[in-house]
């Protein structure tokens, strides 16, 4: 049979003489614990939010146009007759954003002093080709197919134009004796005006 000790010893004393709480250092070591993970969490978080909503920025991205400075007010005589401008602008696509470049061109005019500017794509609505306005013929004209335009982009002859539709009228805003354009591209051939 075996005997029981009559006198249990003390708990241990640490080296500041008070015993050891068995308790409540467990207690600690559950929070320490329960602190810890929640500071790892929080770490781990706040990059992994950043990098997701830095991939996703591209889908909250507006897909319609892009308003560029193209010209001065001044620029443009008010005689009726179109110009060209390039329009140049930091290019975006997906996750990259390059330096200015052109990225196209507009044809800009004004019927009067006192009339905002209109402005109508360089791009033939039937296969993308690039139209130049004739001066001599005071129409527009594209070189791939012979579509003609009269000075406010309507086609001329309609029912026999290779052109599905009128020039494209983009929108345009002018702000301090700037002209700005609102720059899109459309999709060629049909007859409705649908932004690619």
């Amino acid at each position: 049979m075996q005997q029981k000790n009559p006198d249990p010893s003390p708990p241990q004393a640490d080296p500041t003489g008070r015993p050891h709480d068995l308790e409540g250092s467990s207690r600690r070591g559950f929070l320490y614990n329960v602190f810890a993970g929640v500071i790892g969490l929080v770490a781990l978080a706040v990059p992994l939010t950043v990098g997701l909503l830095t991939f996703f920025a591209p889908l909250r991205r507006r897909s319609e146009g892009t308003l560029v400075r193209v010209a001065s007010v001044a620029d443009i005589p008010p005689d009726g007759i179109p110009r060209r401008f390039p329009v140049v602008a930091r290019r975006r696509d997906a996750w990259s954003l390059y330096p200015p470049e052109p990225i196209g061109a507009v044809f800009l005019r004004r019927t009067s002093e006192d009339a905002p500017p209109e402005a109508v794509s360089s791009i033939c609505p039937h296969l993308g080709c690039a139209v130049d306005f004739r001066d001599n013929l005071g129409r527009y004209l594209c070189p791939c197919h012979n579509s003609t335009w009269t000075a406010d982009g309507s086609r001329v002859e309609p029912a026999s134009s290779p052109s599905p539709r009128d020039l494209d009228e983009l929108k345009v805003e002018v702000k301090r004796g700037q002209v700005w354009v609102d720059y899109q591209k459309f999709r060629n051939g049909i007859s409705e005006q649908v932004p690619v």
